[in-house]
């Protein structure tokens, strides 16, 4: 199986994407110059929070069948116009306050092991970087990591039945906690890793 594909959509390519690119075999790509077949031979899709949801939801069909044929994608942000028919839209959560956006773990799995939940919950002693919302996951997904005082989903993943993974994360995208000095550094690398089917828990 190939590489890593990365949909770019800012100037600069981000810095977690670039220090991970030749370890990863990530390969990145304008958004606008994708085309259906430059999914063919990669393992897996990484979509920012910065993304053009118009623009990726006229590709639907072709992502969903790069879930079908075994393959992971793994989306950032909170995506308002879903490009899957597995997401439903992201909803906020909480009253705008700091306290409904804490953190805590929900299921063990290769993508959090080692990560401590206030390490996501706070960044620089703020709350709210990591998630202020959730995309509803489907009945048979796992829930990674959830809202404290609410329950809500935040980070989930999701096997298609074509045997793809689905990675959703509805909040800033998480190669910029690849540099902290955090447990919350090591969510991407092992994300890449999960992507590439290095580890296997449930989905």
């Amino acid at each position: 199986m190939g590489g890593l594909l990365f949909l770019k959509n800012t100037v600069a390519t981000p810095k977690g994407i670039a220090q991970a690119r030749a370890e990863h075999g990530i390969r990145v790509l304008d958004q606008y110059a994708f085309t259906p077949r430059d999914l063919e031979g990669a393992a897996g899709l990484l979509l920012s929070q910065h993304v053009d949801e118009r623009h990726l939801s006229e590709h639907r069909a072709a992502l969903e069948g790069f879930l079908a044929r075994g393959r992971a994608i793994a989306i950032n942000g909170p995506f308002v116009l879903p490009a899957l028919g597995v997401l439903a839209p992201y909803e906020p959560v909480g009253d705008g306050s700091a306290e409904p956006w804490a953190l805590e773990l929900a299921s063990p799995h290769p993508i959090t092991e080692g990560v401590r939940a206030e390490d996501l919950t706070f960044r620089r002693g703020v709350v709210g970087f990591w998630g202020r919302g959730t995309s509803k996951p489907p009945r048979d997904a796992v829930v990674l990591t959830r809202y404290g005082r609410s329950g809500s989903p935040a980070d989930w993943v999701w096997r298609a039945p074509g045997g793809g993974r689905l990675f959703v994360h509805p909040g800033n995208d998480v190669w910029g906690w690849a540099t902290r000095s955090t447990s919350a550094a090591r969510v991407f690398p092992q994300l890449l890793g999960w992507m590439r089917g290095e580890t296997e828990v449930g989905a």
